[in-house]
């Protein structure tokens, strides 16, 4: 019997009548997250991610170089709803990439 925590090793099926979301020129306005909001920067050859509060008290400051450890650390907290998750997992992946190559990283 497989491990049920393997990856799959069936084919995938993909349907012909799946649902197919074009996402080129879609529009998504600001909405502040109401716990609070992620400022990311690049220090001492590391990615710096600090949670402000909504009193814009920085309580919380994650730092590593790994993109993906950080997400799950703050997933795992429910510092911030899905959306905004998403945000901070791209801007964290395009800081570890100028990280990577020695670029300057600016938050946008």
């Amino acid at each position: 019997m497989p491990n049920p925590k393997s990856c799959p090793i069936e084919p995938i099926k993909i349907k012909k009548d799946r649902k197919i979301i074009s996402t080129d020129g879609l529009k998504f306005p600001w909405r502040q997250d109401k716990n609070g909001y992620f400022l990311i920067k690049i220090g001492g050859g590391k990615i710096h991610c600090g949670f402000v509060n909504n009193n814009h008290e920085m309580i919380m400051e994650f730092i590593g170089s790994s993109p993906d450890e950080m997400i799950k650390e703050i997933a795992k907290r429910k510092l911030c709803d899905i959306e905004h998750m998403g945000y901070v997992a791209s801007e964290l992946t395009i800081a570890c990439g100028c990280l990577e190559n020695g670029k300057k990283y600016v938050q946008r």
